[in-house]
């Protein structure tokens, strides 16, 4: 269930992140980018379920007390749902945005970070593609009995799939 919840969130980052190192106005936004949907998923549901945890722990809330319509319970689950998550989201870029500022405040440091983000973004999914596609490719179960083989050999192509995603992006 919370892959579900959490999935949607995580592909836009993803996809904010290449866009804004595709785009070279967008470069210094990346970082950010990637940070800032996670946040607001996190920060939205987390707050919302304090929030209904909260009001539900006062005795004769008022709230709870009478029967509301659809639009109140539309209204009232986007003002407990939408400020937690901007408020998240705001606070997480401000903490990036101050890292970047001690820490990735030269092009060499940045540049490397922004390597190893692709790389740790890339490179899982290439290696657990091509384990999955040498079985079918070389006959069934030839990367478990091939081992020695078959893990060397899927952490180059995973290593070669970030090199060429990070050389496509800065192309």
């Amino acid at each position: 269930m919370q892959l579900i919840y959490a999935a949607p969130f995580i592909l836009l980052s993803l996809a904010l992140f290449f866009v804004c190192l595709i785009v070279p106005r967008l470069r210094p936004y990346a970082f950010r980018a990637l940070v800032a949907p996670v946040a607001f998923g996190f920060c939205s549901i987390v707050g919302m379920a304090l929030i209904v945890l909260s009001l539900n722990s006062i005795n004769r809330n008022p709230l709870f007390n009478r029967p509301i319509t659809d639009a109140q319970t539309y209204i009232l689950d986007a003002l407990m749902y939408f400020p937690p998550g901007v408020l998240g989201a705001w606070l997480a870029v401000n903490i990036v945005r101050q890292i970047e500022n001690h820490w990735l405040n030269t092009d060499r440091s940045r540049a490397f970070a922004v390597r190893l983000t692709v790389a740790l973004i890339v490179f899982p999914p290439a290696f657990i593609l091509w384990f999955g596609f040498s079985d079918r490719l070389l006959g069934n179960d030839w990367a478990i009995s091939h081992l020695a083989l078959s893990l060397p050999l899927a952490v180059m192509v995973a290593v070669l799939a970030a090199a060429l995603t990070y050389r496509a992006i800065r192309a």
